[in-house]
């Protein structure tokens, strides 16, 4: 048996799938270009696939990550040439031997948030509110539990890296580098920028918000490392 680690962008139309779609999706395709899939035992046998971590409906990205287990070694090319429809695109694969999960080697994933305000944005130094809005003690939000309980998290403990990276007109355009843990927690990158903006005492109307995902690591000694490098 061998692990197949792929990464893949999820664009355009696609990123309305939710994420059982993309499962059935990555099945179809596979099984139509009759890649040697590992299925699982029992009453309903399924494709042994894992993804790092699920994108909300509505978000893009440029680099997602999966695995696969196969029964036998096929070659690389065979992989990156299979055609999905428009909008996947697979860009790399490789074999692994690593044992720890996708998902639960996630720790923060960066993405690209693109801010469109129904009205002309007046003179506000948002770049310059960064620091300030970082230094703070704490934002605080409030997140319900799995146990359906409210709590209090603070914000800037999930908050690894952020820039305003575009501003004109009726448009901002921020970077951030947030949590994406399922254990030790994370931020929602809309919420992010809600966060950010009411700190900045925006009182423009929002239209609309895009949401891109550009990378997803994990977190070795206080240093960033690509997740398909685990």
């Amino acid at each position: 048996m061998e692990t197949l680690r792929i990464v893949y962008k999820k664009q355009k139309y696609m990123k309305f799938l939710s994420h059982l779609e993309l499962m059935k999706l990555f099945e179809r395709v596979f099984r139509f270009h009759k890649l040697p899939l590992k299925f699982s035992e029992g009453f309903n046998p399924h494709p042994k696939m894992t993804f790092a971590s699920p994108l909300s409906v509505g978000f893009s990205s440029q680099s997602e990550i999966m695995e696969v287990q196969i029964n036998h070694k096929i070659d690389i090319e065979t992989i990156t040439q299979m055609q999905f429809p428009e909008g996947i695109e697979i860009l790399k694969a490789k074999y692994v031997t690593n044992e720890k999960s996708l998902m639960a080697s996630i720790d923060f994933s960066e993405y690209i948030i693109r801010i469109d305000f129904k009205s002309t944005l007046e003179f506000n130094a948002y770049e310059e509110k960064v620091e300030s809005f970082l230094n703070q003690s704490e934002v605080n939000y409030e997140k319900k539990t799995k146990k359906g309980t409210m709590k209090t998290v603070n914000a800037l403990e999930l908050i690894k890296g952020f820039s305003v990276v575009f501003k004109e007109a009726n448009e901002l355009i921020l970077r951030a580098t947030l949590a994406s843990s399922s254990s030790a927690g994370s931020l929602n990158p809309e919420l992010f920028a809600e966060l950010f903006l009411n700190f900045c005492k925006n009182e423009k109307e929002i239209d609309h918000i895009e949401v891109e995902r550009i990378n997803m690591f994990m977190d070795q000694n206080s240093s960033l490392v690509s997740l398909y490098e685990l």
